[in-house]
């Protein structure tokens, strides 16, 4: 039980069946539904808990710099990344049976050891083992991830499905990594970059889950993963087919089904 009586235990439980069965929701039941972020993140934790598939680090939604000054609708969101649903470059990610995606190309850092944000000042010399292209395969529980408001939105882990890793990039604390970003769908460019103050700073985004660990009093463990949120347009997807992402000179390439 949470934040005055919200019991976050039967949503978890109802988000964590359409997960395994790949049934989609209009809406959670009214009595079950989290009005407020801190019991939408109740159920997010109860939700991942209940799958059984541990926690390989972090996903940033929402975390460019206009969303961090709170210029966007909403503000930016954190969810937890499945050990079995990060893929490698060449792999194959499985989505529910006529159910569509959104695709987003990112920056991944790997940690290089464990670290605790109360206690440690960041350096990404000394903590950040590599950063890497990554897309993003989001892929709500619910039928319209938009409609059903953020705090259920937040409940659903952000609608986390995969995360798929490529190419080591390499980089400074300094880094902007603003080269040319887009992604190929069977050899066609579907998506560009995002441009100004709407595409992803990856280590602006990092500091904000930084602050957010910090205030929490969790740790990062060694080889905990952060994707930090889109360098690219997000592209809805329908279609199965051989995708590749890209980060200047280096790629990521992955068979969707």
């Amino acid at each position: 039980m949470t934040d005055a009586g919200f019991d976050p235990r039967n949503p978890a439980l109802r988000l964590a069946s359409a997960s395994r069965t790949g049934m989609a929701l209009k809406d959670l039941p009214a009595d079950e539904r989290p009005q407020t972020l801190e019991q939408g993140y109740a159920v997010q934790a109860a939700f991942v808990d209940g799958l059984g598939d541990g926690i390989a680090g972090w996903k940033l939604a929402g975390a460019s710099p206009r969303g961090l000054r709170g210029e966007l609708p909403n503000p930016p969101a954190t969810g937890l990344l499945g050990h079995s649903r990060i893929v490698q470059s060449g792999g194959t990610v499985q989505l529910p049976p006529g159910r569509s995606a959104t695709l987003e190309v990112e920056v991944a850092f790997c940690f290089a050891r464990a670290v605790s944000p109360a206690h440690d000042a960041f350096d990404a010399a000394s903590m950040i083992a590599y950063a890497t292209v990554a897309v993003e395969v989001v892929c709500s529980r619910f039928l319209d991830r938009k409609a059903v408001g953020q705090p259920s939105f937040v409940a659903d882990n952000v609608g986390f499905h995969a995360l798929v890793l490529g190419d080591k990039l390499e980089f400074c604390d300094s880094a902007s990594f603003d080269e040319d970003a887009g992604l190929w769908r069977d050899g066609e460019r579907i998506a560009n970059g995002m441009t100004g103050d709407d595409r992803t700073k990856p280590f602006l985004s990092l500091g904000h889950l930084w602050e957010k660990l910090r205030k929490q009093g969790s740790k990062i463990a060694e080889g905990s993963l952060v994707t930090t949120g889109t360098l690219t347009v997000p592209v809805d997807v329908t279609a199965g087919g051989y995708y590749e992402g890209r980060i200047g000179g280096s790629a990521i390439a992955f068979t969707l089904r």
